[in-house]
């Protein structure tokens, strides 16, 4: 799952919840000013794939021309563009080594600013960065699929990316994710 913007803090929040929960580490500072570490960790990566992606689109534009004429995938040729600027940049698009290098970031912030201390092996603290990510994501993966399912049953037919479907898809997904907490 991409990450978008509006997930940055709430994935942080969960991120540092849990851990604290956990009794892998110590906390040594408030919460807030771990959530707000790990809030800027999670949207400098993102900001680093939004580049990427607007010189991936600059690109695509600049070629939009001959991209017609030779009746090319538009879609297949940003991925391309896209991979090789991120190749260039050293940014994993594997969203799991990407996740997993994003935990690691997080774990050296919060060690290196002296909010945490642990007893346990690093990478113990790591894995469980990674899982609190994952099932942040299985959250709303879920909420998701259970908000197109609920379109899918509607009394009428709704057309997909129309501004109805997407209001009324907004509220039942809003609905979903209230549900689960």
């Amino acid at each position: 799952m991409k990450l978008k913007p509006q997930h940055a803090q709430f994935l942080a929040e969960r991120i540092i919840l849990e851990l604290s929960r956990s009794n892998l580490v110590q906390i040594n500072a408030t919460l807030p000013n771990l959530n707000r570490l790990a809030t800027t960790l999670i949207k400098e990566d993102m900001q680093q794939e939004y580049a990427i992606e607007s010189k991936a689109r600059e690109l695509l534009d600049a070629h939009q021309d001959t991209i017609e004429e030779d009746e090319v995938n538009e879609k297949q040729v940003f991925a391309m563009i896209k991979k090789q600027i991120a190749k260039e940049r050293g940014f994993l698009l594997s969203y799991k080594e990407r996740y997993s290098q994003l935990a690691h970031e997080i774990l050296d912030a919060l060690f290196e600013e002296s909010y945490i201390d642990f007893n346990v092996p690093e990478n113990v603290v790591k894995n469980f960065i990674i899982e609190s990510i994952d099932s942040y994501f299985d959250f709303h993966e879920h909420a998701y699929d259970n908000a197109i399912e609920k379109i899918k049953n509607y009394k009428r037919k709704l057309i997909p990316g129309s501004e109805e479907y997407e209001l009324i898809f907004a509220k039942l997904y809003e609905e979903e994710l209230n549900k689960r907490g």
